[in-house]
């Protein structure tokens, strides 16, 4: 399976430290050019810490970068990066990874499979690359930088880490 990721979920998971977990995944992970320019390019710029350390994920090929023809889907209410993503993923038939609501639904109504940063942490969970509580740590810790999640939406992620195996 290929995963495409977007901005916020290299952002908020680089910022913690997660992202090299991701390389154990079957598959490859690509990010558009648009992608690399907000996360790596700009964060260089703006001194972020995680814009170097992706960058060094690139460079041991835990990620690739994609230049991506904007065919299916152009910036019409949606960003030049989500449009490259939902074009990267329909192009490769992969999992798009994207918090973005407004691209998630774009993405479902034209049958692309897209996820988020919490599916990500949980398949972590599921392939024993962290565990439950550091996927507790690891969410709160991104809600703490900034990523919105609803009450709901943080007790749901909750449910279901609950129920998986230890």
């Amino acid at each position: 399976m290929n995963y495409i990721f977007d901005s916020s979920t290299l952002i908020y998971l680089g910022k913690v430290r997660l992202l090299e977990k991701i390389g154990m995944f079957p598959g490859d992970k690509f990010l558009p050019e648009e992608v690399y320019g907000e996360v790596v390019e700009k964060g260089l710029e703006k001194n972020e810490s995680e814009a170097e350390y992706v960058s060094t994920l690139i460079e041991k090929k835990i990620f690739f970068v994609k230049k991506v023809a904007l065919r299916y889907f152009k910036e019409n209410h949606l960003s030049v990066a989500d449009a490259s993503v939902l074009n990267l993923t329909k192009e490769l038939n992969g999992i798009a990874i994207i918090d973005e609501s407004y691209a998630r639904n774009i993405a479902k109504s034209s049958g692309i499979k897209s996820r988020g940063s919490l599916y990500i942490i949980l398949i972590m969970v599921k392939n024993r690359l962290i565990t439950k509580g550091e996927a507790i740590s690891y969410l709160n810790s991104i809600i703490d930088l900034g990523f919105y999640l609803s009450n709901s939406k943080y007790n749901e992620f909750l449910s279901i880490l609950e129920k998986m195996q230890d």
